[in-house]
């Protein structure tokens, strides 16, 4: 993007040949494989001679991308602190539930609300309207019609992006999926089926303050890792990193921390064997975190005491 940028046209390029486009590269501290500035300019020797209104075209797509990037900025900027409201709801406990990640999780808890309002799963999938409408009339009855017209929209919506989310990345839901398309059930229906048996576990994870355990012995996933992992993604803050995984602490049952800070404790361990300069800058942050989590002797003190004081209005409950 940087070369069509720059160049514009790809007599610019040919012009500039491959010495040149290096030069814009490295003006611009931007790192590329040779190989791949030949193959640029290589094209640009072949290509055909642009069209009278190019720089037109050229201007337009300049525009639609710089606001392609403002909107991706703006994105992370939200889901970070989607990230920051989950980790004060039980809403965070969904992390440990394979095929639920933090966007997912927030999305759902935003239109579900308390957890108090549901007396069991049901009343979860009767205000979303995941059931079919009935229709009745003399001796005719119809038990199984469309979904219900009387519904939360923005619920159900929730609903079945989190189920898509489910068949898409949970290998139990996966497969489901491929057994009813096989046996020739609607997409749609599988969608609903999958939502129906997901909020049965989402209602007794949230309800019940617990973490997800597959009877099946399944492995879990890490909230605590997760979180970090969704964290490193976005390139939140330090502090906000720090305050984010001390407040999930509250939410997490004490029987399951020793387990959830041992995760975080495999992420330490790796950030020392590596030679990136992220993972250098991640160990003081999680020797930080772990101390909170009753850790120490990680890293020295000096290294470590900036990122602690950081997180010290944060309760540890």
């Amino acid at each position: 993007m940087f070369i069509a940028h720059r160049g514009g046209a790809a007599r610019v390029i040919r012009e500039a040949g491959i010495p040149g486009v290096k030069r814009w590269l490295t003006e611009a501290k931007l790192r590329c494989w040779g190989r791949t500035v030949e193959k640029v300019v290589t094209w640009s020797g072949n290509a055909a001679e642009a069209e009278p209104r190019a720089a037109d075209y050229h201007r337009v797509w300049q525009d639609l991308y710089e606001d392609w990037q403002a909107k991706s900025v703006r994105i992370v900027r939200l889901e970070r602190e989607l990230a920051e409201i989950l980790v004060k709801t039980p809403y965070l406990l969904l992390l440990s539930h394979p095929g639920i990640n933090v966007v997912g999780a927030a999305d759902l808890a935003g239109e579900m609300g308390p957890i108090e309002h549901y007396a069991h799963a049901r009343a979860i999938t009767g205000r979303a309207g995941i059931f079919p409408s009935c229709y009745q009339s003399g001796q005719v009855d119809c038990p199984d019609g469309p979904l219900a017209r009387l519904r939360n929209a923005r619920l159900r919506a929730a609903c079945l992006r989190l189920a898509d989310n489910l068949i898409h990345y949970n290998a139990h839901f996966r497969g489901l999926a491929q057994a009813w398309k096989e046996r020739g059930v609607n997409p749609h229906d599988s969608h609903c089926r999958v939502a129906n048996r997901a909020l049965r576990t989402v209602f007794q994870i949230v309800s019940g303050r617990k973490l997800y355990h597959h009877p099946s012995r399944l492995d879990r996933d890490y909230v605590l890792a997760k979180l970090l992992a969704f964290q490193e993604e976005h390139e939140t803050p330090p502090d906000q990193i720090v305050r984010d995984l001390t407040l999930a602490r509250q939410q997490l049952p004490p029987a399951e921390h020793t387990a959830e800070v041992a995760s975080l404790e495999q992420r330490y361990e790796e950030c020392g064997r590596s030679r990136k300069e992220g993972a250098k800058q991640l160990r003081p942050l999680l020797a930080a975190v772990l101390a909170r989590y009753g850790i120490t002797g990680l890293e020295s003190k000096g290294e470590a005491q900036g990122l602690t004081a950081v997180g010290s209005d944060v309760s540890t409950g």
